[in-house]
């Protein structure tokens, strides 16, 4: 058994600006812009520094997983795109992370609401009424292998927030 940990990132604030646009293809708007650097920034102080990720293919949240990527230095073959994030189940979310490879011993998850607030409250000790924009909920587990992952075997390690940082 290893400690693994996970953390469950929900895109950076995205743009309604184009009525035409298709849900999936919404860019970040400029507040999304300055979030999702400036938190991939903060999580780099704090040291929670995944080697590997794994984002929707929906824009927003390519965009902001792209920031971070490149915030902590990540290969592009440390990089995943799984459109099953998009528009998924709690049950999708745990499926996805399950196939992050083992080699990895802290991966970051990039998707969307509802979602991702109740993957949060699925986890041990923790309630929260709403994962924001460019929200981080961190977890860990005990487990030998990501395929064993079940949202019963972690525990909520912390919870971050554009608002908490902004000045």
């Amino acid at each position: 058994m290893e400690v693994k940990d996970v953390c469950f990132v929900r895109h950076a604030k995205s743009s309604w600006d184009q009525p035409g646009l298709k849900d999936f293809d919404r860019p970040l708007d400029s507040r999304g812009l300055h979030d999702a650097p400036m938190m991939a920034r903060k999580m780099k102080e704090l040291g929670l520094i995944p080697d590997y990720i794994i984002s929707s293919g929906a824009n927003r949240a390519k965009s902001t997983a792209e920031y971070f990527r490149q915030e902590f230095d990540l290969s592009r073959d440390h990089f995943e795109i799984n459109n099953d994030l998009y528009e998924a189940s709690a049950e999708t979310v745990y499926e996805v992370l399950r196939s992050a490879p083992d080699t990895a011993r802290f991966v970051f998850l990039f998707g969307h609401n509802p979602t991702f607030t109740w993957v949060a409250n699925s986890i041990a000790g923790v309630h929260i009424d709403e994962v924001p924009t460019c929200g981080i909920v961190h977890a860990q587990a005990m487990i030998s292998s990501w395929s064993k992952f079940k949202p019963e075997y972690a525990g909520f390690i912390g919870f971050h927030y554009p608002k908490q940082y902004k000045k």
